[in-house]
């Protein structure tokens, strides 16, 4: 459970890190997906963790279970991407659409 947990986290680093340089690096927004894998690699590699020694699995090697994990997170941090999306939107349906199509008619709020 507790490796299911660190791969959510950081599959949410990644997608917020790779968001900042999208944001700021323009080539970053062309190559999302390889910017998420380079991420996730590098995170999994400067903690040095490996989820399938965690589970109790194992791997030939250690850096083959690093690099895997790596792939993990970055595909936690691209599933996360629209689960944030519609979250995102949720915000921008009760908040901003109610309020601009009161402003454009006219409305007012009876309760």
């Amino acid at each position: 459970m507790q490796a299911f947990a660190m791969i959510a986290l950081l599959g949410l680093a990644v997608l917020v890190v790779s968001g900042i340089a999208g944001r700021y690096l323009v080539i970053a927004r062309e190559f999302l997906a390889v910017a998420m894998v380079v991420l996730g690699l590098a995170g999994v590699w400067i903690l040095d963790f490996d989820v399938f020694a965690a589970s109790g699995l194992t791997a030939r090697n250690h850096t083959v279970g690093l690099v895997f994990t790596g792939l993990v997170v970055a595909g936690a941090g691209y599933f996360w991407q629209p689960v944030m999306a519609f979250f995102a939107g949720l915000a921008r349906k009760y908040s901003d659409e109610a309020q601009v199509l009161e402003k454009d008619q006219n409305l007012h709020r009876v309760a």
